[in-house]
């Protein structure tokens, strides 16, 4: 099975929301990077192992609703797969709707994911989750210039 075809395979029912059949071609101990400052988010940082990755993707769930999951493109380089996911999301506590894109890679050894490193809009994420429409306008301005 090409490398993409093993990405669609976790995309495929990560979309419908089966978020453990969706890891079933992930290696015990995958790693899943979220690159970003762990401050912005407590989503970022580094997950080692399938239960740990599970435990992360379950909490984004119990927090945003995925209203669409959308893989715009996947690029298939052997052991070695990108692509461009664009999700649309609503945030569980405030209802906020929001479209983030993000830029998945992916390693893969014998058919299975060994790693997934995903680039995210950190300002948008830290919009969101900080509810910034509830600071003032100088404090808004600050803490997206220092993202």
């Amino acid at each position: 099975m090409r490398g993409a075809d093993v990405v669609k395979n976790l995309y495929n029912p990560y979309a419908k929301r089966d978020i453990e059949g969706a890891l079933v071609d992930c290696a015990d101990d995958i790693v899943f990077r979220w690159v970003a400052e762990p401050a912005q988010s407590r989503y970022a940082g580094v997950a080692k192992g399938k239960q740990e990755f599970l435990a992360r993707l379950l909490a984004l769930d119990d927090d945003f609703e995925y209203r669409r999951f959308i893989p715009v493109e996947i690029i298939d380089g052997g052991d070695k797969v990108a692509a461009q996911v664009e999700i649309h999301m609503t945030r569980r506590t405030t209802g906020e709707e929001f479209v983030m894109r993000t830029a998945d890679f992916w390693t893969l050894h014998d058919g299975k994911i060994i790693e997934m490193v995903e680039y995210y809009d950190t300002a948008l994420a830290a919009s969101v989750i900080l509810d910034l429409s509830r600071l003032n306008k100088a404090l808004r301005h600050k803490i997206l210039r220092d993202l």
